[in-house]
């Protein structure tokens, strides 16, 4: 009964935990669905603009070129406004190269200042045959906006004001579904060219900025979607790029696609871009280019071609400091506004535009929903730092799926904003099990106290063992005091508290020197162990067996007839005749010493005679290899902790070990050994060592030197 109470105490617990979490969850999911009036809305276009700046659009192709009345074309042929007969001369130059359409992003709204009836009021006393006489600068416009298909640009107002009026050129014989202009944006009039234009050209199309993406809140500061279609006095008008498409394609069919939310789609002959319910087309920006833009005096002046105009669209408009509008884009670009129509007829013509339907916000809510849900379920039942990791996946999957959405279906899903709302929640679920992992910690610290004392004492038994095993190595400079015939340094650090490397060095009699080295397999106490049993057997065996092969094969059977724990060790032996330096050596699956020479450093040849680790095969054959030493001659005897020591990427080896010790060939012994430990110490950059450290560097002088 009293552990059914438990855990019917620890259920209710548990409940209560999770109830100011679920509040918080439904919170979170209002604020998603009213993003629009919060300043989360930010981030969501914030996000947004990096996804266009992590993944641009590509712009292969160039349909369009854009001709722009820059600072130079100023300098060549005067102040703005320029006369209409030098606008109908640059007309003439592009028309001659047979555009597919042209677009004028400027609106003529005025009379030319040279038109006769402005220079009759002008100059009064001109007589009316002189000013009958006079060419008229926008019937001359006219004439040549006629020869070929041209959009002239209107600018829809939402209010009434001096100077609007209703464009004469609306789209022909286009009719949406019921309902959707409500959903469009309305003007009420608009800024058109003089109707003498307007009669001459084939299209008029707007060149508003966007209505933002929805249309409770335009967009401000940064430009992210155009409108593609819009009404003025419940007459359509296509946007100017659009406009000049449909012209190109011969006064092409104009369609739009709808559902229940508005727009979802806008088709222009078989092109079709989609758009969202207020007809927002979503850009997706490439980078800013000036490969196909030209400057209108180089235009006038027949810089260029006519021929580069075939098959192509030609946007005319403003590209000076001072008449242009800059436009802002996601990817940080100020960007005049006729870069926009030539990106959105990219655009159509690649069928390329980001994607927000209706349903999207639905998707990013459940996501919240489901994420929440699985916080509040699992969280509480896992440890801190699991919760936190858990929290963090989470995280990136939500982040990470709106990356992986736009690019591969140009799709906008805010991955972000579900996440930030999801912080509140995980914190207070973190919170409840930090406050439960704290009573588990109290709970625990008795016994954690007690196994600190038995860590205690179990390390002061292993630093014990460390000292007597360290002690068991000789030390040749105090052994070997006053020696002249040779010189010998070594050093072992082991990778634990205790090592399975072993080292030493002895005379046998007053002109031979033995010189061992090993590495028992494994580390830690048994190892420790087995090395100082096999450095004690090899002092005392090489003493006793005259013949080095005799003697490791006695050392073999001595360590195998112990070897409980069927452990293996690598040796090196060697004994050196200090009179003649004949150097008499056995390999038991040890690592080749280096030998030192004349500046060259070299590998002693152990092929011929080498064998398996001691107790590795059993009673192994052990032969001995000869070789003649030279005076001034070092032999380097190395464990694999030398060889195998690793920065995490790569291993030291054994190129960097003898370019170490070539290095400080000319420096003492010890000093060598101090250099070779320091180099392998700085290669590991601090990684914890793989493995011991054990090097033995001998150096016979010779019989001079023992002569004196």
């Amino acid at each position: 009964m009293k552990r059914l109470a438990g855990l019917l105490s620890a259920a209710i617990r548990a409940g209560r935990g999770r109830v100011l979490p679920l509040i918080l969850l439904l919170a979170a999911l209002m604020l998603l669905h009213g993003i629009e009036r919060t300043p989360l809305l930010s981030v969501r276009e914030t996000l947004f603009d990096q996804y266009q700046r992590h993944m641009p659009r590509a712009r292969d192709s160039e349909p369009v070129i854009v001709v722009g009345i820059d600072s130079q074309s100023l300098v060549a042929h005067g102040q703005w406004p320029w006369p209409r007969d030098l606008l109908a001369r640059l007309i003439t130059r592009i028309q001659a190269g047979n555009p597919l359409a042209l677009g004028i992003d400027i609106v003529f709204a005025e009379a030319d200042r040279y038109s006769p009836e402005l220079l009759s009021s002008r100059l009064p006393n001109l007589s009316p045959d002189t000013v009958a006489s006079l060419p008229d600068p926008d019937r001359l416009l006219a004439r040549t906006l006629a020869a070929q298909p041209t959009a002239l640009a209107v600018i829809g107002l939402s209010k009434a004001l001096p100077g609007s009026v209703q464009p004469a050129r609306p789209l022909p014989a286009f009719q949406g579904s019921q309902g959707l202009e409500n959903r469009l944006p309305q003007y009420v009039g608009a800024l058109a060219s003089r109707p003498l234009l307007e009669k001459a050209a084939a299209g008029e199309g707007l060149i508003n900025g966007s209505p933002g993406l929805t249309q409770a809140e335009p967009e401000r500061g940064v430009l992210r979607s155009v409108p593609t279609l819009a009404y003025i006095n419940q007459l359509p008008f296509l946007s100017l790029p659009l406009e000049m498409v449909r012209l190109a394609l011969g006064d092409g069919a104009v369609a739009v696609d709808s559902d229940a939310h508005g727009m979802t789609g806008i088709r222009i002959g078989d092109y079709r871009l989609p758009t969202g319910p207020n007809g927002a087309l979503l850009l997706h920006f490439g980078q800013a280019s000036s490969n196909y833009y030209l400057s209108a005096a180089d235009v006038l002046a027949g810089v260029h071609p006519p021929e580069m105009f075939k098959g192509r669209f030609v946007i005319v408009g403003f590209n000076s400091t001072g008449l242009q509008d800059r436009i802002v884009t996601p990817l940080g670009d100020s960007l005049p506004g006729i870069d926009i129509h030539a990106q959105v007829i990219e655009s159509l013509l690649g069928g390329n535009a980001l994607r927000r339907p209706a349903w999207m916000p639905l998707l990013e809510m459940a996501a919240l929903l489901l994420a929440g849900l699985l916080l509040i379920a699992t969280i509480p039942a896992l440890p801190p730092r699991y919760a936190l990791a858990t929290f963090v996946v989470l995280g990136l999957q939500l982040v990470s799926t709106g990356y992986l959405a736009f690019a591969k279906g140009l799709w906008l899903y805010d991955g972000l904003t579900p996440v930030l709302l999801l912080t509140p929640v995980f914190i207070l679920l973190l919170a409840n099990t930090l406050i439960a992992a704290d009573r588990q910690r109290r709970m625990a610290e008795l016994a954690l106290q007690n196994s600190r004392e038995e860590q205690a004492r179990a390390q002061g038994e292993l630093n014990a063992a460390r000292r007597i095993q360290m002690g068991l190595l000789p030390e040749p400079a105090r052994r070997f005091t006053g020696e002249t015939r040779f010189s010998v340094a070594a050093l072992l650090e082991p990778a634990q508290t205790v090592g399975g490397d072993y080292y030493d060095c002895f005379l046998l009699d007053g002109q031979r020197l033995c010189l061992a080295i090993g590495d028992v397999a494994g580390k830690g106490v048994p190892a420790s162990l087995f090395m100082a049993m096999s450095i004690t057997l090899t002092g005392m065996l090489a003493r006793r067996q005259p013949d080095l092969a005799n003697a490791v094969r006695e050392l073999e059977q001595e360590l195998s007839r112990q070897n409980a724990e069927s452990l293996f060790v690598t040796a090196f032996i060697t004994v050196l005749d200090l009179a003649s330096g004949r150097l008499e050596y056995v390999c038991a699956g040890h690592d080749a010493p280096l030998l030192l020479r004349d500046g060259q450093v070299s590998r002693l040849d152990t092929d011929a005679i080498g064998g398996p680790p001691l107790c590795a095969a059993g009673d192994f054959p052990y032969e001995t290899g000869n070789m003649q030493l030279l005076p001034g001659d070092r032999l380097c005897l190395f464990t694999d902790g030398v060889t195998e020591a690793s920065n995490g990427r790569e291993l030291f080896g054994i190129s960097r070990l003898q370019a170490t010790l070539q290095a400080s060939i000319k420096a003492a012994p010890q000093q060598a050994v101090a250099a070779l430990r320091d180099a392998v110490r700085a290669f590991e950059a601090g990684q914890a060592p793989a493995d011991d450290l054990t090097v033995l560097l001998f150096e016979w002088h010779g019989e001079k030197i023992s002569e004196r």
